[in-house]
């Protein structure tokens, strides 16, 4: 595993979006299910970068990003403020947040609500978090549904919820202390509707997922779905296969039948009724522990 932490660390420390082709890169690209071979390439895309990003953050615990390690072990180290940061990662540190139905934030002193269409950036020491933990919490993976949140169908007992998308850039170490002190009944993640989006919220090991109530109605030939990505990614697969429980199994099983894979953006756009699976009483891996 440190040689395919050290190959994503180096893709992410560079503003490439591709990298040569080898064992090591092919054995990352079939367990998160990204990445397109090009001859003796592999290109992604800029979502697919941060999936990477997030998948390693995931299972060991570390920003590939920004923490380094030593000595061949894991550990948090140091923030890096290289230039390979773009000029504008001054953004990359503000918290990107809604509020859905009456839930609110406290900024500075101060509550807040965002209206439908719009969103709040905070810097992370202005934001309440203590009061943050009396609302109920989204996380949602993709930066492109936050501006329709409002397309959101969440369940009813979520309908009051904060919205905090997850972060690209220094911002997700900030999310991910809001979500580790959050309590596991007001938390909840909303991710890509295929295997490696279940396979990482099944990761984060506490909270809720949020995915679609009428799943059983959703095949090979919905307009929406995309079986190409769905085939990338049987290694991932095969890891929630593994470890999902009840309902999220049964899931699991329709998307491998069905070839199922739909991104959040389709979802919130076709205003698809959310509800929510319980992740607590589910395993974690074990590769998410760092010794």
């Amino acid at each position: 595993m440190p040689a395919e932490i050290s190959a994503i660390e180096h893709l992410l420390k560079t503003a490439r979006l591709k990298v040569k082709r080898s064992q090591v890169w092919e054995r990352i690209c079939a367990e998160n299910g990204v990445g397109q071979i090009i001859g003796r390439e592999i290109h992604f895309t800029a979502a697919e970068k941060q999936r990477l990003r997030e998948y390693v953050q995931a299972e060991h615990g570390i920003d590939p990003q920004f923490d380094s390690r030593a000595g061949g072990r894991m550990a948090m180290a140091r923030q890096n403020a290289s230039e390979k940061l773009s000029s504008d990662s001054v953004f990359g540190h503000l918290i990107v947040l809604a509020t859905a139905g009456s839930a609110k934030v406290r900024v500075n002193g101060e509550n807040v609500q965002t209206p439908r269409g719009s969103v709040s950036s905070v810097l992370p020491d202005c934001l309440d978090t203590d009061y943050l933990q009396s609302q109920k919490l989204v996380i949602v993976e993709n930066g492109g549904v936050m501006p329709f949140w409002g397309d959101l169908q969440l369940p009813d007992c979520w309908k009051d919820s904060v919205i905090l998308y997850r972060g690209h850039r220094e911002n997700v170490r900030s999310v991910a202390t809001i979500a580790s002190k959050q309590p596991a009944d007001k938390l909840a993640w909303f991710f890509d509707f295929d295997p490696a989006g279940l396979a990482l919220a099944l990761d984060q090991g506490r909270g809720s997922a949020l995915v679609p109530v009428k799943w059983r109605e959703l095949g090979r030939h919905t307009p929406f779905n995309q079986p190409k990505t769905h085939r990338k990614q049987s290694v991932a697969l095969k890891r929630l296969k593994d470890r999902a429980a009840g309902e999220l199994l049964a899931i699991a099983e329709h998307m491998a039948n069905e070839e199922l894979a739909l991104m959040q953006e389709h979802l919130a756009q076709r205003q698809m009724a959310l509800t929510a699976l319980p992740l607590g009483c589910l395993p974690v891996s074990p590769d998410s522990f760092i010794s």
